[in-house]
């Protein structure tokens, strides 16, 4: 009797509890909190990011916190800021690092640095080498600690866990490289794929299957159900239904004009709080010449967004590659030094033209161009308005020229495709020289590490070129290993090592006595001695960020690309809630 009785007073009582509990399923959820808006301010006295890559950041996972790249005295560095407060504090030992990346517990951070993949213990500061990896596409962490990484664009994504390095995607047929990884809800992750014809897409992976989510430009991030990703410009955040890997309702515009590096990485960083961004804002530059005591002679032409600059044989004009301001796209032009005629356009596609090398008579320039959706070497005649570009050779590699005597044409390119003798591992780079009558291309220097840059002495007996074989870019000196038609054979003499603390770029000075280069955007010079050896490299000028150089042993000066003094430094924004910017999916109704 008595359970009688409890049971129907627990029935009285549901019953007056289902009015309240009904209108409760009922109610919708509050509001997401409205998104802030505010901005990111360098450090005092640096700039952020390097060079015109304005912005590599990474949110810890609690959203307390941001690193990012910032410059100062032409060094690149990692400095941490909490998002209380107004200071930032440099990361000691990541000079030159990229591409930060949070661990899970927010304890330690890993970066790209040298050709090699490295972790710093944030309470410690200890730095500690992971492995190589010498043309870096991103990394992230896993929830268990291990971390999935792209040490070279052109290969698959790969999987570290305890020093031990296994493939975790599989280059599908049209892929030409794979970057970004990022952790997704369930235990998969997502990567960007590049494509053959230069397309990128999201791709998401998970324990059956991997697909294709969207379109992209650039990196991108997936929250639970929330992708951020870039297009065209437009940063832009949009649901994903997980069940069936696609997405679902409308996109939301989160920011506008977002720059995206030459690494395929956007100017953005996102968490499930926090967008942090920055638009695409090169800092403008001027060719500049001074004497070789490094004393400013004046300037070359107007301001532009200069990337690199060739001198002619007769040192009266200059190829440079500027990028067009509306386009987005680089490309060739030919500059008279007096002034006394407008700026030639030499490469006309609307695809990227770059790395131009004049030929011995100065009549011709030979370019890398994506005008023909993959990377070739194309040669044009100076003055010929109506001449077409044409393909320079058959060529299945990606070259990039540095150096062109007699017959024959210096560059590097993808080692793997350079030799029958081995194959090195993908996305290693090799100095190749190219037979211009025949294309014939015969590897020059065969290490297995990344060879590049390489530029003849001016009597042609010497090969100086950049190495990362002591884990970091350094300037060598060799002897030419076999002469090309009109060229005499180089004397025996060792392989000289002439920097010591990185260098790229390397030019010989008229006499072929000293060694012009490039470190962390300062250029140096090193001598050379009677016996063959160099001396310790200084400061050739007292200029910061120094893109590019040219030579001019006649004149004994130098032409160098610098930043315009007094330019406006560009900002990063932050959005702080930005999931309040995203609607809802439609709901799906079953139709009965």
């Amino acid at each position: 009797m008595i359970w009688r009785v409890a049971a129907l007073a627990c029935g009285v009582l549901l019953l007056l509890a289902a009015p309240p509990a009904w209108r409760h399923l009922r109610e919708t959820p509050p509001p997401a909190p409205p998104p802030l808006r505010f901005t990111l301010a360098p450090p005092s006295g640096a700039e952020l990011g390097a060079g015109d890559d304005v912005l590599d950041a990474a949110i810890a996972p609690d959203g307390g916190a941001i690193v990012f790249v910032a410059t100062t005295d032409g060094v690149s560095r990692l400095w941490r800021r909490e998002l209380g407060s107004d200071a930032a504090d440099p990361l000691v030992g990541t000079e030159g690092a990229s591409m930060p990346a949070w661990g899970p517990t927010g304890r330690l951070l890993s970066f790209f640095a040298g050709g090699t993949l490295k972790e710093i213990a944030l309470a410690s500061g200890e730095v500690r080498d992971i492995t190589d990896a010498p043309a870096p596409a991103g990394a992230a962490w896993l929830p268990d600690g291990s971390l999935l990484f792209v040490p070279a664009a052109r290969g698959p994504v790969r999987h570290w866990r305890g020093g031990v390095v296994t493939d975790a995607t599989t280059l599908q047929p049209g892929d030409r490289g794979h970057g970004f990884p990022w952790p997704a809800s369930g235990g998969g992750f997502t990567y960007v794929a590049t494509l053959a014809d230069g397309h990128r897409v999201v791709r998401i992976v998970d324990a059956d299957e991997e697909r294709d989510l969207t379109e992209t430009s650039a990196h991108a991030y997936l929250f639970d159900d929330h992708l951020v990703h870039l297009r065209d410009g437009t940063l832009m955040a949009q649901r994903v239904d997980l069940a069936r890997r696609t997405l679902a309702g409308a996109s939301a515009p989160l920011a506008y004009d977002v720059g995206t590096a030459s690494t395929g990485r956007g100017f953005f960083a996102a968490s499930p709080r926090l967008v942090v961004w920055a638009a695409a804002a090169p800092r403008a530059r001027e060719l500049v010449w001074f004497d070789v005591e490094g004393r400013r002679l004046g300037t070359a032409g107007e301001p532009a967004d200069y990337w690199q600059v060739r001198l002619s044989p007769e040192e009266g004009r200059a190829a440079v590659t500027r990028l067009d301001p509306l386009l987005r796209t680089l490309d060739v032009f030919i500059l008279r030094l007096d002034g006394t005629r407008p700026p030639e356009q030499l490469s006309l596609a609307l695809a990227a033209d770059s790395d131009p090398v004049w030929d011995p008579g100065g009549g011709r320039v030979v370019f890398r161009s994506l005008q023909g959706r993959t990377p070739g070497l194309f040669v044009r005649r100076v003055h010929a308005p109506d001449a077409p570009a044409e393909a320079f050779f058959a060529s299945e590699a990606d070259d990039t020229p540095t150096d062109w005597r007699g017959a024959t044409v210096l560059a590097h390119g993808p080692a793997f495709a350079l030799s029958e003798r081995r194959r090195a591992s993908p996305g290693t780079v090799e100095v190749v020289a190219i037979d211009v009558a025949t294309g014939t291309r015969t590897p020059v220097i065969e290490r297995g590490f990344n060879t590049f840059d390489a530029r003849w002495s001016p009597d042609g007996r010497r090969l100086a070129y950049v190495s990362d074989e002591s884990g970091r870019p350094d300037i060598y000196v060799e002897p030419w290993p076999a002469a090309p038609p009109g060229l005499p054979a180089a004397a025996a003499e060792p392989r000289r090592r002439v920097s010591f603390a990185g260098g790229t770029r390397p030019q010989w000075s008229g006499d072929g006595g000293s060694l012009f280069f490039l470190r962390d955007g300062r250029l140096m010079r090193a001598d050379g001695h009677p016996d063959g050896t160099f001396g310790a490299a200084t400061l050739a000028l007292d200029v910061r960020e120094v893109r590019d150089f040219a030579v001019a042993p006649r004149r004994g000066r130098l032409l160098a690309i610098t930043p315009v003094e007094g330019a406006a430094q560009p900002l990063a924004r932050i959005i702080l809630d930005w999931m309040g910017l995203v609607p809802e999916p439609p709901v799906r109704r079953n139709i009965l």
